[in-house]
């Protein structure tokens, strides 16, 4: 086996490897919420709770559901162990505001007032161990009851609220539900309505589209790569079955289409591409989302989701490289011509 034949070899394998990791990066960003409304001026309990019930109200126009949250630091104590760690207190969904992967035990409920959920690096500091469910800890001296350890290596823990207990503030929103494709208008006309006001920012899920573009766009280029190694062996050996090679092809794109279209947000469905405005009005969009994403106070969270979105952008990069690398090697070079003329002349040229 040849040199170059081992190289592509590893290469192919290195590829395999960068595409499974890419599609979990994503998958791991995917869980991130979708809008995440963040406001300077903190939202009164008693606030939160009137827009709950705003919301479970059959004739709201847009059938979003509230988690809030806010992060703070506090003091956590366990026997004779303490720690300054990082709060993220909130009243809802606990994946919202934070979704981790639970290493033992799961996050607290939505009416569970009690509970407490820590990390990893966390429990190490308090208890050494992550075998810790039920176990007693106190945040600024009042009790909790640890419900999980999820995998992080920041010292941070995640305490419910039930939302009639109206004594907290909050500073986000998380909103699920809604549309199937939920807007910006929509997330800032729903937070108008409910009497939250206008959000001085909203964060869409534009992380998670870019991340599943960089996770899937390598196997196009691979396709074609194996698309355009079919059609010259087919030429080459049966050329009578490049038409039903094509027709088959035709057919499967035509099966898979709505599908795929029913799986895109509607504003990269290609029903406004040939008009110039639609385009202008993307790319506005697209440069305020991206601004805003960059112009909001970060939270770990959103620290999280940059280090994420990092590491997918570099997976995507290394990716690409190789996948152009490989079939340049892959690819038969053309032998060196023989110059003939110059063959003949140095043979009958005297020495």
């Amino acid at each position: 086996m040849s040199f170059i034949k081992i190289k592509s070899i590893i290469l192919s394998g290195i590829f395999g490897l960068l595409l499974v990791a890419g599609i979990l990066q994503s998958n791991a960003i995917a869980q991130f919420p979708g809008i995440s409304l963040r406001f300077h001026t903190p939202i009164s309990g008693q606030a939160a709770l009137e827009v709950r019930q705003y919301a479970a109200q059959t004739n709201n126009p847009y059938p979003f559901w509230p988690t809030f949250w806010h992060q703070h630091n506090a003091s956590l104590s366990a026997g004779l162990r303490t720690a300054q760690a990082t709060i993220i207190s909130f009243s809802g969904d606990a994946m919202l505001v934070w979704p981790a992967e639970y290493i033992t035990g799961s996050a607290p409920g939505q009416l569970d007032s009690s509970g407490i959920a820590v990390s990893k690096a966390l429990a190490h500091r308090l208890w050494g161990s992550t075998n810790i469910i039920g176990m007693r800890v106190y945040v600024n001296d009042a009790p909790r009851t640890v419900r999980g350890v999820f995998a992080g290596e920041a010292e941070l823990a995640l305490l419910p609220y039930h939302i009639e207990y109206t004594g907290q503030y909050w500073t986000a929103a998380e909103l699920a539900g809604g549309p199937a494709h939920p807007t910006r208008s929509c997330a800032e006309s729903f937070a108008i309505s409910a009497g939250l006001g206008r959000p001085n920012h909203i964060l869409m899920s534009g992380p998670g589209t870019i991340s599943r573009f960089m996770a899937f766009s390598p196997l196009i280029l691979l396709t074609v790569y194996a698309l355009g190694l079919l059609v010259k062996f087919t030429r080459k050996y049966y050329p009578s079955a490049i038409a039903p090679i094509f027709i088959a092809g035709g057919l499967v794109l035509a099966i898979l289409l709505p599908a795929m279209l029913n799986a895109m947000p509607p504003w990269l469905i290609p029903t406004q591409f040939s008009d110039f405005g639609f385009w202008g009005n993307l790319i506005s969009q697209a440069q305020g989302s991206f601004r805003e994403f960059l112009s909001a106070a970060p939270m770990q969270r959103d620290v999280e989701l940059r280090l994420y979105l990092i590491r997918q952008i570099a997976i995507f990069i290394l990716t690409l490289c190789i996948g152009l690398v490989i079939p340049a090697l892959l690819t038969p070079r053309a032998p060196k011509e023989y110059n003939y003329v110059h063959s003949q002349t140095e043979r009958t040229t005297p020495k």
